[in-house]
Parts: structure tokens; C-alpha cells; sequence
């Protein structure tokens, strides 16, 4: 059978047009899936405070057991060195669960954001602290026209000020200081208090129990993260339609 350059064409735009399929972030956190809150559930293998969470062989488990807990979005870790990620935990997850993937990094180069990209992430996080006022904003711009979803993580005023100045969508608030590693969950929820209403807010980290979600809720929190308490639970399902009080 004779292919012609037209049908290698046909199909290369078909190709291109499946790896820009995105899974909706934004919308998966603003409709949760049941409960009156969102759960992102992360996939970290190891942290600088917690030590050893798990191996690569619990990847599948996991991510299968967070779908059919109902959380709403997963977040894959992808630091090397000091939290035992890889970028191809992205596509591994994406090829066992249709949930939106959130990339965490240290992003501190464009690079790193086509590579997410190319990798298959759907959001990813820009983490105030490390990036100045006009990169973040950069950044938050990149991040949209290569049809990423970008969340800016903040820890004060200062950093709330810097998000608000870029055309980010969602903010995300982190208890978990980033210079020291200690988890202050009031101080969290004080400054999502402070974020206006427009924004699609998220807390980070120290989320326990449904007495914790429930604080974040308080605050303004839209969705939450949890990562460690999710990692070591025996029984993923059940613990996260406990947070969600199902």
C-alpha cells in the first residue's frame, strides 16, 4: 500500500493533538469529585523531615487506591536527590489513573517547564520563595501559553503580593516552612484569609485528620494537599473519604 506525505502528515497532526490533551486542573479543584473540599494526593517516595515514605514498586497501588478514594487530583514530586522523585513518575502515573497530575518541582529555570510539559503534567507548582516578583510572573506566562495550569505556593504578605501581580489562577498557601521544614497550620490559614475571593485557593501540608481540612475550610481553602499522612496510611481509601467526610 502506497502512504503519502499528506497521510503522515493527517497523522503526525493527529499525534500532536493527543500529547496536548491536558487534564483540567482548575476545574477537577473547583468540583470536587464529593465532599465540600478537593484532595490533591501526592506521591513523594522520601522528604528531608520525614524520611522513607515508600518505593516505586507502591506507585500503581497508590495512585489506583487515591482514584478509588475519590480524591481529585494527584501530585507527583519529581526532585531526585531529596525526595526520591523522577519526571517519568508523571507519565507512569497519567498511564494508570485519568485524574489531573500537578508536578512539584523546584522550579527555577524555563527549561524544567517545557520538560514537565513534554512529560505530560497538567499543573505545575511555582514556589514564591525562590523566584523573584518578575520571574514568577514570567513563569505564571510560560506556564499558560505551553497549556500548563500554574500554582503559586506563598508563605507571607511579601509572596502574596508577588502572586497577586502575575495572572495566576490559584494560590496555594504552604504550612510547612520550606528554610526549616516545621509545619504551622494557624499561620497557613491566617494568610488565606488574607488572598481575594477570585482566586482558587489551596492549603498545603499538616492535614491530618478532618479536624485539619476542616481549619483549611475555614480559611477559605478550596482544595488541600496531603502528602506524608496519605503516604503512610494503611488504608488510603478509607482515610480519604475521612478527610472529605464522606
Amino acid at each position: 500500500m502506497k502512504i503519502t506525505l499528506d497521510e503522515i502528515i493527517t497523522n503526525k497532526l493527529q499525534e500532536i493533538a493527543e500529547k496536548k490533551k491536558v487534564r483540567g486542573f482548575l476545574n477537577a479543584i473547583k468540583t470536587p469529585k464529593a465532599g465540600n473540599i478537593a484532595i490533591i494526593a501526592e506521591i513523594k517516595l522520601t522528604t528531608p523531615s520525614a524520611g522513607k515514605l515508600g518505593d516505586v514498586i507502591d506507585i500503581e497501588k497508590k495512585v489506583k487506591s487515591y482514584e478509588k478514594g475519590l480524591a481529585d487530583a494527584i501530585s507527583v514530586v519529581v526532585d531526585k536527590k531529596y525526595f526520591g522523585g523522577d519526571l517519568e513518575f508523571i507519565r507512569r502515573v497519567k498511564s494508570i489513573v485519568s485524574l489531573p497530575v500537578l508536578t512539584k518541582d523546584f522550579i527555577i529555570d524555563p527549561y524544567q517547564i517545557y520538560e514537565m510539559k513534554a512529560y505530560g503534567a497538567d499543573a505545575i507548582l511555582l514556589i514564591a520563595k525562590i523566584l523573584n516578583k518578575k520571574k514568577l510572573k514570567q513563569y505564571v506566562e510560560l506556564c499558560f501559553e505551553v497549556g500548563l495550569e500554574p500554582i503559586v505556593e506563598i508563605q507571607n504578605r511579601k509572596e502574596l503580593n508577588d502572586a497577586i501581580a502575575t495572572n495566576t489562577r490559584i494560590i496555594a498557601v504552604n504550612a510547612r516552612d520550606l528554610n526549616t521544614f516545621e509545619v504551622d497550620m494557624d499561620k497557613a490559614c491566617g494568610l488565606l484569609k488574607f488572598i481575594p475571593q477570585y482566586y482558587l485557593t489551596l492549603g498545603f501540608s499538616g492535614v491530618s485528620s478532618r479536624c485539619d481540612v476542616e481549619k483549611y475550610i475555614a480559611s477559605g481553602a478550596k482544595g488541600i494537599l496531603v502528602g506524608t499522612s496519605l503516604m503512610k496510611a494503611k488504608n488510603i481509601e478509607e482515610f480519604i473519604k475521612e478527610l472529605k467526610s464522606l
